[in-house]
């Protein structure tokens, strides 16, 4: 029995132990599980880590919480190696990598690898990286700290380094981070740069106004009275609700403060301030007088223009005046203007005849007509007075005009031609009998310039005169009026008829440009038949390592209208887009709607180019290329580009791209470019909407340049001289000047823009490198 009972109770002991044992094992199963579970979280999709765990059973919450933190450690330790690698684009994985993770640890690791004095610290590139990804967790003061000391110190703050191209983007992306935070002690900081002025200060006041406060109160604080700085800031910002604030401060003790409200609350449309500036024009301190003057002007008072007269009439407040004058133009103060005129400086003169114009009326009318023979200024005049509405402004026009036809003097009477033909664009009101003046100057017995004139003008309001310059250009029509007849040699290589004129086919493309990308047609045909053929108005054959002819940089601007580049050679793009110049920005859109292994290094080559017009049209054709893997050349160079100008071109490029890539980059750009218009567009790329450039301008704006010779001898010098108009809307086109040195370009959309001519040369055929 007790053998048994032994036995017994050595089988009941003896389960007892197997069924510890079992426990054991098991745990040693799970643990096992959890440890799978674990390095598949790290090395596996995550459709092999779901299967991981569902097979674990019980012990599946388990290997998940081991697995997400082991994952969260071993990411951090992979990091930190990254972060002390020698070579900046490991380190830029490694940040991005932290930033992947987002946890406290991975956090505090960034923070403080970008201690100064390291070389992470020291690399802009990475510190860019970096307050973008912080830009997530701005609600920690330590990540709050490294911001505002982004802002405030710069890339040239001692122990950050030298200063790079992109220390004021990454002053500007740090406020952006601050402003989104919204939180008090974030607006807290951008509000003390505001006071504290400089460049960190206008980076604060333009995330403020991307990203306004939640409150007012947490920009003026408890204070009565805010600093000036942000009493100015408040009429600038637009709100509202800061209406109250600043009543206080107007109707305060202080005469600073009572100013600066004042003027903050005439901004924001509140009548309040008016009597108090009437009362300040009665004071003899100039800086009471401009703050009165442009109260009144911003409130629309029947004291405006008074008080804007007054300022001009001063010696010490003339340039303040015609600032205000611009903002509110009346006819009386026209001979305020005039009587001005002519001490004012020498670069501010042509603003004021502008105003002038601006200001109509009759003594207007008067000022601008005797101006019209001023050479200096003649230029300014006649755009002043083309721009100007009215009946009065029209018959003065065709007054002058219809003399000028009876004297000899005929830069005269191009400038009034152009005055002319620019009324017509602007305001489709030109004098009568325009075209009638016209034709007869595109005789081949007529100057040049007149030549210049008279095709631009003809062909800006729907002449064909461009399809009949392209054609008299082409080889076909060489051949057809070849006085040797259609031989089989002349129809290989037929010779150019003389009745090709390059200054006439420029003006004439430059006219068409006022219906439209569409409307240059005709180059096309031209341009293809100059790059395959080997045609030239210049030379027997075009040479790809010379820069175009007169007439090839003429027939580039078909590129307008052919973003693909159309029948032009792949090796000619490539010449043209190396080469730079004129032709180089169109050329290098083309090359890239065309990436593939072959130009792939060529594009790359451009996009790291010292010429931002260049790398933004780069942009412009990836956006239309067939390579899917196109996307990733236009996000990765968006990452570090300091230029908006390219940025802009960067986000229209990848607005057209479908792959999943787009999206990542344009979430950035909407959140956190420090460029207004690069927000925009990001945000109508997300919503969907199309950034393509329109074919038909979407404005009736002209462009107009006089380029003067500083020497009266080097008046040839000015003559055809080849350049590049960069329009606010991104695109550069190809232009030369007129044979008297002047260049108009039509139907350019409203906002700044740039040119570029070349230096003058000695031979007659401008350089464009």
């Amino acid at each position: 029995m007790r053998a048994e009972a032994g036995r017994g109770s050595g089988a009941t002991g003896g389960g007892k132990a197997h069924a510890e044992n079992t426990a054991r094992s098991s745990q040693l199963v799970r643990g096992g599980m959890a440890l799978l579970a674990a390095l598949a979280s790290i090395i596996a999709p995550a459709e092999a880590q779901a299967q991981v765990q569902a097979t674990s059973g019980e012990s599946s919450t388990h290997a998940h919480g081991s697995g997400a933190s082991l994952r969260a450690n071993v990411g951090v330790a992979v990091a930190q190696s990254l972060l002390s690698s020698s070579d900046p684009p490991t380190r830029l994985r490694g940040i991005t990598r932290l930033g992947a993770l987002g946890t406290p640890e991975a956090i505090d690791q960034l923070l403080e690898a970008l201690e100064q004095g390291s070389s992470l610290g020291r690399d802009p590139r990475a510190r860019l990286e970096a307050v973008r990804v912080l830009a997530a967790h701005t609600q920690r003061d330590p990540v709050r700290q490294l911001l505002t000391r982004e802002l405030n110190e710069g890339a040239g703050a001692p122990g950050r380094g030298a200063a790079s191209p992109l220390s004021e983007l990454i002053r500007e992306t740090a406020a952006l981070a601050l402003s989104r935070a919204g939180d008090k002690r974030s607006i807290s900081v951008l509000t003390s740069a505001i006071v504290q002025g400089g460049a960190p200060g206008a980076a604060a006041e333009r995330a403020l106004r991307a990203h306004p406060p939640s409150s007012i109160d947490l920009i003026v604080g408890n204070k009565k009275l805010p600093p000036l700085e942000l009493t100015r800031f408040l009429g600038d910002l637009g709100d509202l609700r800061a209406v109250e604030r600043l009543r206080r401060g107007l109707a305060g003790a202080d005469v600073a403060a009572q100013l600066a409200s004042g003027l903050a609350l005439a901004k924001l449309g509140d009548e309040v301030a008016l009597e108090p500036a009437r009362g300040w024009l009665r004071k003899s301190e100039p800086r009471t007088l401009s703050v009165a003057a442009e109260i009144l002007v911003h409130l629309g008072a029947r004291e405006a223009p008074g008080a804007v007269g007054a300022l001009l009439r001063g010696e010490t407040t003339h340039l303040e005046g015609l600032r205000l004058a611009e903002m509110l133009p009346s006819p009386s103060l026209a001979p305020l203007l005039v009587q001005v005129l002519p001490g004012l400086p020498e670069e501010e003169r042509p603003r004021a005849v502008t105003v002038l114009g601006r200001t109509g009326g009759p003594a207007a009318i008067k000022a601008l007509r005797a101006l019209l023979v001023q050479s200096p200024l003649a230029s300014a005049a006649a755009f002043a007075l083309a721009g100007m509405p009215g009946e009065p402004a029209k018959t003065t026009l065709a007054t002058l005009l219809a003399e000028a036809n009876q004297g000899n003097d005929r830069a005269y009477r191009r400038l009034l031609l152009r005055a002319s033909i620019l009324r017509a664009l602007l305001l489709n009101d030109p004098p009568a009998g325009l075209e009638e003046h016209l034709r007869p100057m595109l005789a081949p017995s007529a100057s040049p310039a007149d030549r210049a004139v008279a095709a631009f003008g003809l062909s800006a309001m729907g002449s064909s005169v461009l399809a009949e310059m392209a054609r008299a250009c082409s080889s076909s029509g060489a051949s057809a009026r070849s006085s040797d007849g259609p031989s089989s040699s002349a129809r290989s290589r037929p010779r150019v008829d003389r009745a090709c004129d390059p200054p006439v086919l420029q003006a004439a493309a430059r006219g068409a440009l006022a219906r439209g990308a569409t409307a240059l047609e005709p180059l096309g045909a031209l341009l293809e038949e100059l790059t395959t053929a080997g045609i030239s108005a210049q030379h027997p054959t075009e040479d790809l390592d010379e820069p175009p002819t007169r007439v090839t940089l003429t027939a580039g601007l078909a590129l307008l209208n052919a973003p693909d580049g159309g029948a032009v050679p792949t090796s000619q793009l490539s010449a043209w887009a190396e080469a730079g110049g004129a032709l180089a920005p169109l050329a290098a859109r083309a090359l890239a709607s065309r990436d593939d292994k072959v130009v792939r290094r060529t594009l790359d080559r451009l996009l790291e180019g010292s010429d931002p017009v260049v790398r933004a049209h780069v942009a412009l054709g990836l956006g239309r290329a067939p390579e899917p893997d196109s996307i990733s050349l236009l996000t990765t160079a968006y990452r570090f580009e300091e230029d908006p100008y390219v940025r802009r071109a960067l986000i229209r490029g990848i607005s057209r791209r479908t792959e999943a890539q787009r999206h990542a980059t344009l979430v950035l750009a909407h959140d956190l470019d420090p460029d207004p218009s690069v927000r925009s567009l990001a945000r109508a790329a997300l919503e969907g909407r199309p950034l393509d450039h329109p074919a038909s301008p979407l404005a009736t704006g002209v462009l107009w340049i006089t380029v003067v010779p500083n020497d009266p001898g080097a008046t040839t010098q000015i003559s055809e001289r080849a350049g590049r108009v960069v329009r606010p809307d991104g695109l550069a086109l190809p232009v030369a000047t007129d044979p008297d040195g002047t260049l108009l370009v039509p139907g350019v959309p409203p906002g700044p823009g740039a040119v570029t001519l070349a230096s003058a040369v000695a031979s007659g055929e401008p350089k464009t490198r």
